[in-house]
């Protein structure tokens, strides 16, 4: 009986499906705030999901399963789900599949960031060739990518052994072989750390890049770098690189060369970020090229810094003023007391002197008190993170005032000393 009806066509604006009705361009908004920022904007790596994860665990994206509505949501959100790809090399996984499904999809034409970690175990019992395979699969998936921004490695050891003699050169023939993919970098990420602790005898043997670093010497504008085992191919490298503007910087270990990092600091002109990890064991050297390196910010560099991130030493103050009352356009500063038993009259100067900052983070400054911070400009400020500074979090009523009398939107956090948030206000 149903199907001897006769059926009247429908309108158009009844067969229309709700989610065809907003128009593409509210659709994009909507994706990229599902996926963390817009597509091709400089963003932290860590905000972006894993493609890989995405098509392959069961921790789903928001912005996947969207993808998965109809066609129209799809291209939209295909683009941005595979803006990031993260090969774990040490991951069981059948990579051969995975290579296969990269290449029939074509998604590398949506790659722009490429990252690669490789944790060494030796229970793995991982040869040369079963890593050069998988090696040689990235390279060809990098080759589908016309406009990568980031390519970053890193190699953690989990142990205190050292990766077998035979697979560097595995490595050194895959760095000059995926350089050709990475003429348009903009961001190099160079990392090799270990589990047990940042000595040399603990880390993977991390094979030149220089190569690569060449070959971008012209685009790249961020790096990421440990100097423990940055040689002097790269650090050559990286001193031609002069349109760098964001550079964190890890000194672990000064080895022989401590003069390497300020000299790329004073290679870098257009330096707007800079983070700056220092050698766990300080020495004279590091003081005496910390000084430098403050004295020379201050002189060439403080109108066009906005990012510090840095430690500080009492004997230093001076220094650090001299250099904060050069920077009014500083909107992020994150500082580190290293054995800062004194109150914080340097707050005094970033009050003064920053009307641009939005965030600040104090980490071990013990004595520093409410007395001390008292005149920061808090109405501007969106956040303030404190870690231990003992003395401050004795006081909590101080926040309380500070949300009351300036801004209620402030978001503070008050950490423990091992990272964990105590206290949010």
């Amino acid at each position: 009986m149903p199907r001897s009806r006769s059926r009247k066509k429908k309108s158009k604006e009844q067969t229309l499906r709700p989610n065809h009705k907003l128009p593409p361009e509210l659709i994009t908004e909507i994706f990229e705030y599902l996926w963390g920022g817009i597509l091709d904007e400089q963003a932290y790596e860590t905000e972006i999901p894993n493609a890989l994860d995405n098509h392959f665990s069961q921790e789903k994206s928001d912005l996947f399963r969207v993808s998965r509505v109809c066609s129209v949501w799809r291209q939209i959100a295909v683009p941005r789900i595979w803006q990031k790809v993260l090969f774990q090399l040490d991951a069981e996984r059948d990579w051969e599949k995975l290579f296969q499904l990269l290449e029939q999809e074509g998604y590398g034409k949506y790659t722009r960031q490429i990252h690669i970690e490789y944790d060494y175990d030796p229970k793995q019992n991982e040869t040369e060739s079963t890593l050069s395979e998988k090696l040689n699969g990235i390279v060809k998936f990098a080759k589908a990518v016309p406009g990568m921004h980031t390519f970053a490695v890193r190699f953690n050891s989990l142990t205190s052994d050292h990766i077998s003699e035979d697979l560097p050169p595995v490595m050194d023939s895959f760095f000059a072989d995926i350089s050709e993919s990475c003429r348009s970098v903009q961001r190099v990420k160079i990392h090799t750390s270990a589990l047990r602790g940042p000595n040399k005898e603990d880390t993977l043997y991390l094979p030149s890049v220089s190569n690569i670093i060449s070959t971008v010497t012209g685009t790249v504008r961020e790096v990421d770098l440990m100097m423990h085992v940055a040689n002097q191919e790269t650090i050559g490298a990286l001193r031609d690189c002069k349109r760098i503007d964001r550079a964190l910087v890890h000194c672990c270990d000064w080895k022989e060369t401590p003069g390497d990092f300020y000299t790329l600091l004073t290679s870098w002109k257009n330096i707007k970020n800079l983070q700056i990890e220092p050698p766990h064991t300080t020495d004279h050297n590091w003081e005496e090229i910390y000084k430098k390196s403050l004295q020379y910010l201050a002189d060439n560099c403080g109108e066009q810094l906005e990012e510090l991130w840095m430690p500080l030493r009492e004997e230093d103050q001076k220094l650090f003023c001299n250099l904060v009352e050069k920077t009014p356009n500083l909107k992020v500063l994150a500082l580190e007391g290293r054995d800062f038993l004194s109150e914080g009259h340097f707050l005094d100067v970033i009050a003064r002197t920053t009307p641009e900052l939005n965030y600040i983070h104090l980490s071990y400054f013990p004595s520093v008190t409410g007395e001390d911070i008292k005149d920061i400009r808090w109405h501007q400020l969106m956040d303030v993170n404190i870690m231990g500074c003992d003395e401050l979090e004795k006081n909590p009523r101080f926040f309380d005032r500070v949300k009351k009398d300036y801004c209620c939107k402030l978001n503070i956090h008050i950490y423990d000393h091992d990272g964990n948030i105590i206290e949010e206000r």
